[in-house]
C-alpha cells in the first residue's frame, strides 16, 4: 500500500512515513507501525472496546503514524459482525493506511484534514485508495461479492460492506448531505464523494480503456505514466493530484475544483469535459457552492460548461387541487436533503431546475399530499414541464387527519415528511399501534395504497423521544386494519376493525451488519380496494425482534447474549424488543 501510494505522489517531500527518506527530503524515522488484533484479550463484552473497527491516528510529517486493526464479532442490538479478523480484510487495512496519506498531503506537514466535509472525504478517499489499489492489482473480485464494497468480509454483507451502498450501485448526490439516519455524518457522506468518483472512474476507463491484467500491474507499480495507463489509473492519479491543491478545510466543491486543476496540470485538461459533465450528474456542476467544508446544507448544481442542460418546469398538480409548496428532490431521499426546486414563493428556489442530460431519479413532497417518487430522463436543449400528479395524503393532518394509540409524537406519523417520527417506547414492540381518523371532508374513503417510513433520525432535544435512535428499533413488518363509521359502530373498539394488509416480513428488509438508511426510506403498498373512515398501524416486528439474523445466538463467545431483543439491554441500557418507531403512514385513494 506504500509503495502503490508512493508511486502516485506520496513520496519524501510529501510527507510520507518511511525510516530513512534517503536524502530525499521531508523528516524521516517517521514509519507506519500497525498493532495487529489491538485490543484483542482486554476487548469484546462487556463494553465491546477494540472490536468491530479499525483506526489509524495522524501525526505530522516525522512522527510515526499508528494503525488499530481490530477484531470483529456480534455487538448485541448495534453491530452483528461476523467472529472474524480485521487484518484479513485489505479493504480495512487500506482504508486505514490512506487516512495517513490524504491527511498529510492535503494538509502538509504539521495540520490534517478539518470539519465535516473535508473529513467525509477523507473517508472517501480511503475507501477508494483500498478499492483502487486492489482492483489495480488484480486481487478483485471475489467471488460472490461486489468488488466495490468495503468490508465485506469483517461485515458479513458481500454487497455493500459496512456502507450504505457499494460505491457502484450509489444514488447519492451532493443535494444528499446528512441523508442519514444520523444526519450529517463523515461515513455516509463521504458516500456522496465515492459515488461520483466512481462513476468519473469508469467514464476514464470507457475513454481510455481498461487494458490488460498485465498492464494494470504495471501501472500499479509504476512502472509507466499515467498517461500511458488505463483510464483508472488516470483517475486516481488525478486525486493524488489533487490533495496537493487543496485546504485543509476543504468542501466537495473545493475538492472539485482541485481536480479539475490537476487535469490541467498533468494531462494538459484533457479530460476536463468529462470531469465537469460527471462531476454536474452528481450535484457539483459549475453552481455548486459551500460555505466550506462545515456547510451540512451545501447548493446543488447538474450543470456543466460542456453539454447543453435540459431544464424541467416543475409543476405539482393535485387532483382536487394544486399543492401551494411542493418540493423536488433529486434522488431517493427527503428528510434532511435539498430540494433542487420548489412552488414556495418564501423560499430562495423557483420551480425549474436545468441538469445535464441522463436519467434522474426524483421525489417530491407537498403537505397534504405525501410523498411521490419517479424516474426521469432528461435530454439536453429542452425545456420542458415536469407535472407531477399527486394524489392527496388522506392521512395527512394537513388535510385533517388525527393520530391516536400508542406511544408518542403521533401526530409525526401524519406530517407528510421523513423528517419526523412517531415512537413506542418502552413496551414489546408487537401489537403496538397508530389509529388515523382519515381526512374529515368524507364520511368514508375508497383506499387503494398505503406508504410507510421507518426512517429515523438524529436526536431532538426537548422532543418527547429526544435521544439518539437505535437502527434496531426501526419498524420492519406491519398490519393495516380498516374501520368505516356508521350505524352502530364508531371505530373506537378493537372489534370494529378488519385487517386488510399484512406487509411481507422483510417490508423493510436490512441485513447483517445492521439496518441502513436505504432500508428504512418510504415504501409503498398496494392494500385490496377498501372504504374506510379510520385506518390503522399495526407493528408486527421491529428490526430487532423481525430479522433473523439479529436473533439467537450469533458466536461461540459464552460471555454475552448476542439475541438482539434479550442482549441487547445490556449494551443500550434499554431492549431495542421494547422500542419501535415509524416516520410516515400516507394513504391514497390508487
Amino acid at each position: 500500500m506504500h509503495d502503490w501510494a508512493y508511486n502516485l505522489g506520496y513520496t519524501e517531500v510529501n510527507f510520507n512515513d518511511q525510516t530513512t527518506n534517503l536524502g530525499r527530503g521531508g523528516v524521516e524515522n517517521d514509519p507506519e507501525h500497525g498493532n495487529a488484533q489491538a485490543g484483542g484479550i482486554i476487548g469484546g463484552p462487556p463494553t465491546y472496546s477494540s472490536r468491530d473497527n479499525a483506526n489509524q491516528f495522524w501525526t505530522p510529517d516525522g512522527i510515526s503514524p499508528t494503525r488499530n486493526m481490530f477484531l470483529w464479532q456480534v455487538v448485541p442490538g448495534a453491530f452483528y459482525a461476523p467472529c472474524v479478523d480485521g487484518d484479513y480484510d485489505m479493504s480495512v487495512i487500506g482504508h486505514e493506511y490512506t487516512h495517513i496519506i490524504s491527511n498529510r498531503m492535503v494538509g502538509g506537514p504539521d495540520d490534517r484534514l478539518r470539519d465535516g466535509q473535508a473529513n467525509a472525504m477523507g473517508e472517501s478517499w480511503s475507501d477508494l485508495s483500498a478499492m483502487e489499489s486492489l482492483h489495480e492489482f488484480g486481487f478483485l473480485p471475489v467471488a460472490g461479492e461486489n468488488d466495490w464494497a468495503v468490508g465485506p468480509y469483517v461485515t458479513g454483507d458481500p454487497q455493500r460492506g459496512i456502507r450504505n451502498y457499494g460505491m457502484n450501485h450509489s444514488p447519492l448526490n451532493y443535494s444528499d448531505v446528512g441523508y442519514d439516519l444520523t444526519g450529517p455524518q463523515v461515513h455516509a457522506d463521504g458516500e456522496i464523494w465515492s459515488a461520483t468518483n466512481y462513476a468519473i472512474r469508469q467514464a476514464m476507463v470507457d475513454r481510455y480503456g481498461a487494458g490488460t491484467p498485465e498492464l494494470q500491474e504495471s501501472c500499479a507499480r509504476g512502472e509507466l505514466a499515467a498517461d500511458a495507463c488505463p483510464g483508472n489509473r488516470r483517475w486516481v492519479q488525478l486525486m493524488f493530484d489533487a490533495w496537493l491543491l487543496m485546504p485543509t478545510r476543504t468542501s466537495m466543491v473545493d475538492a472539485r475544483d482541485a481536480m479539475l486543476a490537476a487535469d490541467f496540470m498533468r494531462f494538459h485538461g484533457v479530460d476536463l469535459d468529462l470531469l465537469w459533465n460527471t462531476f454536474a450528474s452528481h450535484g457539483l456542476g459549475e453552481g455548486a457552492s459551500s460555505h466550506m467544508s462545515a456547510d451540512t446544507a451545501p447548493i446543488p448544481d447538474f450543470t456543466s460548461p460542456f453539454l447543453d442542460e435540459g431544464t424541467l418546469v416543475f409543476k405539482p398538480v393535485g387532483s382536487s387541487s394544486t399543492p401551494s409548496q411542493g418540493e423536488l428532490y433529486v434522488g431517493q431521499y427527503q428528510a434532511r436533503s435539498r430540494p433542487v426546486a420548489d412552488t414556495d414563493p418564501a423560499t430562495p428556489l423557483d420551480d425549474t431546475v436545468s441538469l445535464v442530460p441522463g436519467t434522474y431519479d426524483f421525489l417530491v413532497r407537498a403537505d397534504g399530499f405525501g410523498t411521490r417518487k419517479f424516474v426521469v430522463t432528461v435530454r439536453g436543449g429542452r425545456t420542458r414541464d415536469l407535472p407531477v400528479h399527486l394524489r392527496p395524503n388522506l392521512a395527512s393532518s394537513h388535510n385533517g387527519a388525527v393520530a391516536t394509540g400508542d406511544g408518542v409524537n403521533l401526530d409525526k406519523l401524519i406530517d407528510d415528511t421523513e423528517a419526523t417520527n412517531w415512537a413506542s417506547l418502552n413496551t414489546p414492540v408487537a401489537g403496538q399501534e397508530v389509529t388515523v381518523r382519515l381526512d374529515p371532508s368524507k364520511s368514508t374513503h375508497d383506499i387503494r395504497r398505503v406508504q410507510v417510513s421507518a426512517m429515523l433520525r438524529p436526536p431532538i432535544v426537548g422532543d418527547a423521544d429526544p435521544g439518539a435512535q437505535s437502527r434496531f428499533s426501526a419498524l420492519r413488518q406491519f398490519e393495516i386494519l380498516t374501520c368505516s363509521v356508521r350505524s352502530g359502530v364508531d371505530c373506537t373498539n378493537d372489534a370494529e376493525f378488519t385487517s386488510v394488509f399484512v406487509s411481507p416480513p422483510d417490508a423493510f428488509p436490512a441485513v447483517v451488519p445492521r439496518p441502513r438508511a436505504p432500508d428504512l426510506i418510504i415504501r409503498s403498498f398496494a392494500i385490496p380496494r377498501t372504504r374506510a373512515s379510520h385506518v390503522r398501524l399495526r407493528v408486527l416486528e421491529n428490526q430487532c425482534t423481525g430479522t433473523p439474523g439479529y436473533r439467537g445466538d450469533q458466536d461461540n463467545d459464552p460471555r454475552h447474549d448476542t439475541d438482539c431483543v434479550t442482549g441487547s439491554a445490556a449494551v443500550l441500557g434499554v431492549s431495542q424488543g421494547e422500542v419501535v418507531r415509524a416516520a410516515e403512514l400516507q394513504v391514497f385513494d390508487r
